[in-house]
C-alpha cells in the first residue's frame, strides 16, 4: 500500500513542471484540464512525473513543460540519460477534466491535451499501463517514484490550498526542472 504521509522528501509538482527525483520520493499534484504523465522504469524501479497544461506550443521559443511535447519528451530524455530503456518504461495519464461550470474553462482544451498525450506516447512506443482521464472532475494524484504506485482521488472543486500544500516545491530542489 502506498504510504501517503507527507515526509520531508515529498515533492509537490506544479503545472508546467517535470520532476525526476534522485531518490525515492512521493510526487503530489492536483490536475484539472491539464495532463499529468508518469513514466516508470519497471526494471530500474524509478520514475518521474510531468504536468502540462497546453497541447501545443504557439511559437518554437515556447518550448517549456507547460506544453505536451516538451514535457513528455523532457521527462523521457531524463530517464534515458539515466540508463532507462524504452522497452522498460510504462506510462500513466491523469487529468483532462472538462467542466464548463468553471470560470477558467476553455472549450476543447482537455480533449486536445488528452489526444496529444496519447499521440506522443504512441509515437515513442511507450506502453500506457493506466489512465484516469476525461470527465468533469479534477484529480489529486500521488505517485511513488520507487514503486510506480499511484493514488488518484477525483474532486469536484480544486481549491487554492489543493494547489499549494505544505510540502517541498520541485523548483526548490536540484532535480526539479522548468
Amino acid at each position: 500500500m502506498l504510504d501517503t504521509n507527507i515526509l520531508k522528501d515529498d515533492v509537490y509538482l506544479q503545472p508546467g513542471y517535470i520532476c525526476l527525483p534522485a531518490r525515492p520520493t512521493k510526487l503530489f499534484t492536483v490536475v484539472g484540464a491539464g495532463i499529468v504523465v508518469t513514466l516508470y522504469d519497471t526494471k530500474k524501479k524509478y520514475g518521474g512525473m510531468n504536468y502540462y497544461v497546453r497541447p501545443k506550443r504557439v511559437r518554437p521559443e515556447h518550448s517549456t513543460p507547460e506544453y505536451a511535447c516538451p514535457a513528455i519528451i523532457g521527462l523521457l530524455a531524463m530517464l534515458l540519460k539515466h540508463g532507462s530503456k524504452l522497452e522498460d518504461l510504462e506510462a500513466h495519464m491523469y487529468g483532462g477534466a472538462s467542466n464548463s461550470n468553471m470560470s477558467d474553462h476553455i472549450e476543447g482544451l482537455s480533449d486536445d491535451n488528452i489526444k496529444i498525450g496519447f499521440e506522443i506516447l504512441d509515437h515513442k512506443k511507450i506502453r500506457i499501463a493506466g489512465k484516469d482521464i476525461g470527465g468533469d472532475r479534477g484529480r489529486k494524484v500521488v505517485f511513488n517514484t520507487s514503486t510506480g504506485e499511484t493514488i488518484v482521488a477525483k474532486v469536484d472543486k480544486i481549491r487554492s490550498k489543493d494547489w499549494y500544500p505544505e510540502v517541498l516545491d520541485c523548483e526548490t530542489e536540484s532535480f526539479g526542472f522548468k
